[in-house]
């Protein structure tokens, strides 16, 4: 045999031999993973279907998923408190099925990760009672509506209007997920998880009882004479809606003759006494047809408050505190503007029929009203109505004393009026039709009008100048009047008032 034929057997010898070595191969990954198998990054290649489904499950943690609500929290399902399980064993047969034992030598050259996903198992129940525990599911109990009450705002209602979200469509979208071996699951803009709230009747018996409010709340008032307005806050006035809290009180009050608010109740456009048939709606007390009661008696007291900008001692004193303003001046001898009680009927008609929210008052006679500035720093206020002169310089209370003004009983009144000194004089004779009286200290004011000393009196102040008062003239003790005279210089502004 030549050695070609040698050469020629062994060869085919050789190839026999690594045939059948492949064929034995094939059939030893028959019931095992072929040679150059991975599967999700786990070599496989040898081993059987429980062994490589064991090393995938170690190898396939599930920490949990995140989930997110419109309201923006976030609640997070832990995989190991769900009874989280995943088993690979079906797509592990099936990739086993499909393996070609013979063609194992492939993979030498094509060799490949596979990735599957498996069959994943929670319990139900376990991931209900962890959804359950996150609070959106909690009943509130917060109603939809809410009355609440600030100095800025005053009565305002509060819209708590949202969406609730379900729990059963939650659910079977967190285990659709978790299935789905998902970490985040945004349920923030899915409308199939929520529910509008809907207002319950109470609901609207809050919103309706607001209304009321706000209706009291918006009604302004006001009171006008000469120049000024004096405004009041339908907010402050809401605030006099009889409550639960002072309803007894209320109901006790009876009608005074010295006050005009006492016992006296409005609602609706009536005013009269506390209602017999009044009813509850919320935390105020209201009529027979549902209307709030506003109590006269807190409104006056406001009122009271209020009117008394019309007040020439109010208006100095917020000058003093404030360096501007008006000052108002009336020209009756008892000094007020208007009769209070009897302005409080208008304005309590008005508040309950709403038919004039702007009341105008006729000022009386001879008033007036100056820019308060014109009294400057240095100035002389006669109160003509206490009997009392106050001089400021420098914008502070100097000298202060009992005077004694012109005779009221005789009608010669002092007259009201803003005045300057006009001159001074030392040592002189006051001469009139029936009278010469010598005076040492004289501060002209007002034509014949002026302010000096008296010492033929022994007392001052009082209401002696209503049957034993001068004969128009400002009556003041000697010492103070000599401390007068020699700190005033002439063009010193000069207010007298009663």
């Amino acid at each position: 045999m030549t050695k070609r034929g040698i050469l020629y057997i062994i060869l085919f010898l050789s190839v026999l031999v690594l045939a059948g070595l492949y064929v034995m191969m094939g059939y030893y990954y028959a019931g095992s993973f072929s040679y150059g198998t991975w599967i999700n990054k786990v070599y496989c290649t040898g081993k059987s279907i429980d062994q490589v489904n064991q090393e995938l499950k170690n190898s396939s943690l599930y920490s949990g998923i995140l989930l997110t609500e419109e309201g923006g929290s976030k609640y997070f399902v832990d995989g190991a408190t769900i009874g989280y399980e995943v088993d690979y064993k079906n797509e592990l047969q099936s990739l086993l099925d499909n393996q070609k034992p013979l063609a194992w030598g492939i993979n030498l050259f094509t060799s490949k990760d596979r990735n599957i996903v498996g069959d994943i198992c929670i319990d139900e129940d376990m991931l209900r009672q962890s959804l359950e525990r996150w609070p959106i599911f909690e009943d509130s109990g917060e109603a939809i509506y809410e009355i609440r009450r600030d100095d800025e705002n005053g009565y305002y209602l509060v819209n708590n209007e949202r969406n609730k979200p379900i729990f059963e469509v939650f659910l079977n979208k967190v285990s659709d997920a978790i299935h789905r071996k998902e970490y985040e699951l945004d349920l923030s803009n899915d409308p199939e998880c929520y529910i509008r709230l809907t207002p319950t009747d109470q609901d609207m018996a809050v919103k309706e009882l607001f209304e009321k409010l706000d209706v009291l709340q918006n009604h302004n008032m006001s009171i006008s004479m000469l120049d000024k307005s004096i405004s009041f806050s339908g907010k402050e006035m809401a605030d006099y809606a009889v409550t639960l809290k002072d309803m007894d009180k209320a109901k006790d009050e009876e009608i005074s003759e010295d006050n005009p608010s006492l016992g006296r109740f409005i609602y609706g456009d009536k005013v009269g006494k506390f209602p017999s048939d009044y009813g509850i709606d919320g935390e105020f007390v209201v009529d027979s047809n549902g209307n709030l009661i506003i109590s006269c008696s807190k409104l006056y007291d406001y009122y009271s408050k209020k009117v008394m900008e019309f007040d020439t001692e109010y208006d100095i004193a917020a000058y003093q505190k404030t360096g501007r303003g008006t000052i108002f001046v009336s020209g009756n001898k008892d000094g007020q503007f208007f009769d209070k009680d009897k302005e409080f009927e208008s304005f309590l008609e008005a508040f309950a029929t709403g038919e004039n929210d702007d009341l105008v008052v006729e000022a009386p006679a001879k008033s007036f009203e100056i820019d308060a500035k014109e009294l400057g720093n240095e100035y002389i206020i006669i109160d003509m109505g206490k009997q009392h002169l106050s001089y400021y310089k420098d914008g502070k209370l100097t000298l202060e004393y009992d005077v004694v003004t012109g005779n009221t009983g005789l009608g010669r009144s002092t007259p009201v009026g803003f005045f300057h000194v006009y001159n001074k004089r030392y040592h002189t004779i006051l001469r009139g039709a029936d009278y010469a009286s010598y005076v040492n200290y004289w501060l002209g004011v007002n034509k014949g009008v002026g302010i000096h000393d008296a010492t033929w009196r022994r007392e001052f102040g009082g209401e002696i100048y209503k049957h034993s008062g001068s004969h128009g003239c400002i009556n003041s003790p000697l010492e103070k009047m000599e401390i007068l005279y020699n700190s005033v210089e002439v063009g010193v502004p000069v207010l007298l008032f009663y």
